[in-house]
């Protein structure tokens, strides 16, 4: 392991939030896994989203370029205004 890795591992378990260095690992890997998990639900929302915009497309269903952009805009200024 390399040694600044080490060193924080050590550093987690002095802080007194861990008891051991394997706590650390644990608690790391936990926290990998829930990424991992988000990320993976994060692409199928996506390849789903993708792939109704497609069967939207096919069927005709779509928006002028003009419209989707005056609607972008608009997201986008209500966007910047909650954030104010």
């Amino acid at each position: 392991m390399k040694p600044e890795l080490e060193r924080k591992i050590a550093d987690k378990v002095k802080s007194g939030r861990y008891a051991s260095a394997d706590d650390v690992v644990e608690d790391a890997l936990q926290v990998l896994d829930q990424v991992e998990e988000a990320e993976r639900l994060w692409k199928e929302d996506i390849s789903s989203k993708i792939e109704e915009g497609w069967a939207q497309a096919e069927r005709g269903e779509t928006v002028a370029a003009d419209i989707a952009l005056a609607r972008l805009r608009d997201r986008i200024s209500r966007w910047r205004g909650e954030r104010v």
